[in-house]
């Protein structure tokens, strides 16, 4: 058995760990759960991680040190802590470091999320809080809001008034259409999935870049956690080549659109396509930037409205919602007189 290599390994092991423990005694950290050499807490931390956050809050105090591997994490349970550290030293704290799949994503931090602070950061903030998610804007878009929960109201009312009394309605369905064409007008300014739910080619598209680009985002190896291990797993840069090109696509196709449908009629709309176009010229903003921004938002908005997965079980993962894994069904019967009531009067954003 040759043993020539085992010196080596001794070495490199011994080097590791002088690191690892030469970087937590550099500074003075918070305490926190112990960590494992190399993984860090990788392996103490629960699916749920705010529940996971909350335990260890109880034991280690508000601020506490967690180890992603040989990344540090300084995690801050309070809302006095919260706002020191995203109000009082947002300066010092407005960097997010990047991983291999953000870096792409983001093109090497051209957005707002993933932005290194300096002068491209300050611009895009104040691009985002002045104009894009302004209380003025966002009261400017409620039309569409209502417009399309008006709409699904209208055909429940349809569905539950059909000659089968007593019939089955799945709200799951009724509530993604609603979700899926708020995200749409709210951020492309046009539906995708019509009165009968039917989604065409471009709709197709779009739920398959989010999907994709969800499912990309997610699949991260441990190598994103432990630098040194980032060799022995390198990334299928062709998928992230043709995923950035679909989405790049479908954007560029329904910016042309807004564009020749501005000078067409001189008129500018509130949603958040036309708004990137109008500030796109005040701003400076490069094409890389209005792409960035954009998909924030649509991923804000695929977030925050909720667009159900089409495969719904009860197996909680991280997030802010844990679904079913039974839809939800109600049999509905109209309460008010009358079929007027549930008439939608459609608006155009």
């Amino acid at each position: 058995m040759d043993t020539s290599l085992f010196p080596v390994a001794i070495g490199l092991l011994l080097a590791v760990l002088s690191y690892f423990l030469l970087s937590r005694l550099r500074y003075k950290l918070p305490p926190g759960p112990r960590p494992w050499p190399v993984v860090g807490n990788l392996y103490d931390i629960k699916p749920v991680r705010f529940r996971c956050f909350a335990e260890w809050a109880e034991k280690y105090g508000p601020i506490m040190s967690v180890w992603f591997g040989t990344s540090l994490t300084v995690v801050v349970t309070t809302t006095e802590l919260a706002k020191e550290v995203l109000k009082e030293h947002d300066q010092q704290l407005a960097d997010r470091p990047r991983n291999r799949s953000t870096a792409r994503f983001s093109r090497g931090g051209m957005d707002l999320i993933w932005a290194d602070y300096g002068p491209h950061y300050v611009k895009v903030r104040k691009v985002c809080n002045l104009e894009l998610f302004s209380p003025k804007r966002l009261e400017l878009l409620r039309p569409i809001r209502e417009d399309e929960v008006t709409a699904m109201v209208e055909s429940i009312f349809r569905a539950c008034t059909q000659p089968e009394d007593g019939k089955n309605l799945i709200v799951r369905d009724y509530l993604s259409g609603v979700a899926f064409n708020n995200i749409t007008r709210l951020a492309f300014g046009k539906r995708f999935m019509d009165s009968n739910g039917v989604i065409n080619d471009e709709g197709k598209e779009f739920k398959a870049i989010v999907s994709n680009g969800i499912k990309i985002g997610a699949s991260l190896s441990i190598a994103e956690h432990i630098n040194w291990l980032r060799w022995l797993c390198p990334l299928d840069e062709e998928l992230y080549r043709s995923h950035n090109e679909q989405r790049d696509r479908l954007t560029v196709k329904i910016l042309e659109e807004h564009t020749q449908a501005r000078q067409k009629t001189g008129q500018t709309k509130q949603h958040f396509v036309d708004a990137l176009l109008t500030l796109k010229d005040q701003y400076s903003l490069s094409d890389d930037t209005v792409f960035g921004l954009l998909w924030v938002v649509i991923l804000g908005l695929v977030r925050g409205i909720g667009v159900m997965p089409e495969d719904v079980e009860m197996t909680e993962s991280p997030g802010m919602v844990t679904f079913m894994q039974t839809p939800l069904k109600a049999v509905a019967t109209p309460r008010l007189d009358g079929p007027t009531l549930y008439k939608r009067i459609a608006v155009e954003m």
